[in-house]
C-alpha cells in the first residue's frame, strides 16, 4: 500500500524555485517520527540499519534517507505493523495527517527543507494526536465533549 508519493507534490503545483526533495519532506519527517517510535519496517532494519539509526539519531536528514531509500515513496514496506497500524489511519485517505502538518507547518511546505522544521514542535504534534485516538476526519465528527452526552 502506498500513502503517500514525493511526485504527487512536486508534480502538482510547485514553486518553481524549489527543489523537487522538498515535495518529499513533510513525507520523510512523517517517517523519521515513526522511526523513532520503533516503528521502522523490516526492509529497513535489515537493509540499512545503520542510516535507519543515523535517521533516528537525527544525524541523517529523514529526506535523504527516503529518497534514497524509498524512492521518494512511503508505503507499508516502511513500518512494523504498529507503524501501519498508525500509519492507515492518521496518513491514509481519511486521516489527518496533512491537516495537522499544514495546521502548524504550512508556510514551510514546498518551502523549506526539513532541518527550518523543528521537530520537537512536530514530533508533539503527532505524539498529541497518537495519544488522542482520534487520527482521522470521521473520528473528529464522531467526538464529542466531555460535557455533551447526546
Amino acid at each position: 500500500m502506498k500513502y503517500d508519493d514525493a511526485s504527487w507534490h512536486y508534480g502538482g503545483e510547485f514553486p518553481d524555485n524549489s527543489p523537487e526533495e522538498y515535495g518529499g519532506t513533510h513525507i520523510a519527517m512523517f517517517l523519521k517520527w515513526c522511526f523513532v517510535q520503533g516503528w521502522a519496517g523490516e526492509i529497513h532494519l535489515k537493509d540499512e540499519p545503520e542510516d535507519t539509526k543515523k535517521v533516528i539519531a537525527g544525524k541523517l536528514t529523514a529526506t535523504e534517507f527516503f529518497f534514497k531509500y524509498c524512492d521518494g515513496k512511503l508505503t507499508d514496506e516502511d513500518f512494523n505493523a504498529e507503524g501501519n497500524q498508525f500509519a492507515e489511519a492518521y496518513y491514509g485517505e481519511d486521516g489527518l495527517y496533512l491537516d495537522d502538518y499544514a495546521n502548524n507547518f504550512g508556510n514551510l511546505m514546498y518551502e523549506a527543507p526539513e532541518n527550518e522544521h523543528d521537530f520537537e514542535v512536530y514530533s508533539k504534534v503527532l505524539e498529541s494526536r497518537f495519544k488522542s485516538g482520534i487520527l482521522t476526519n470521521a473520528q473528529l465528527k464522531e467526538h464529542k465533549p466531555w460535557w455533551k452526552f447526546w
